[in-house]
């Protein structure tokens, strides 16, 4: 049976190359991973006050988030950062305190970066914010960073045509079925 992967990105626009990453990822993914985008571009910012009485959108993305069997955080670095849109939705499905619908989740965590680190920073932090006592999430222990995307690693179609990025991806999600298949 197919394992449930939420896959939440951090970038709005359809044309992004995380998403294109994301669709890479679902043509390789072996047949025990079913990756299943989930939106949340339209996710109001996370605010305290609505603990006590969510918007819907929050409660849809906290029902996701539970009947997930693993998640993939997916985010362009921006400025050195994950991208405010993902830790917008790491924050709302964390909340409120002592409900975190993360704990103990496998996750894996993939960063596009048009530098030659390709989101490294913003991998590294995501990790960090995983492994926070109130997200609580098992990582898998290899990171996905696809660098230099304006440098002629997807073709205009979005289609990812270089070699050792398409060699990385699927290192990285038969790694990350392994890890799934674990929990």
């Amino acid at each position: 049976m197919s394992k449930n992967i939420l896959v939440l990105v951090g970038s709005a626009s359809r044309n992004s190359f995380s998403h294109a990453t994301v669709r890479h990822l679902q043509r390789i993914a072996p047949a025990s991973l079913t990756l299943n985008v989930y939106d949340i571009s339209a996710l109001p910012l996370y605010d305290r006050d609505y603990d006590a009485d969510s918007p819907a959108a929050y409660a849809r993305l906290r029902q996701a988030v539970a009947a997930a069997d693993g998640v993939l955080w997916v985010s362009p670095e921006h400025n050195g950062a994950p991208s405010a849109m993902l830790k917008n939705a790491i924050d709302i499905a964390s909340c409120p305190v002592g409900q975190s619908q993360w704990t103990g989740k496998p996750l894996g965590i993939v960063a596009v970066g048009a530098g030659m680190a390709g989101g490294i920073r913003a991998a590294d932090q995501l990790r960090l914010i995983a492994a926070s006592k109130f997200v609580n999430m098992p990582a898998f222990s290899q990171n996905a960073c696809v660098a230099g995307v304006l440098s002629g690693v997807f073709n205009e179609q979005g289609e990812l045509v270089q070699e050792s990025v398409r060699q990385m991806l699927q290192d990285f999600i038969n790694g990350f079925a392994d890890f799934v298949a674990r929990y």
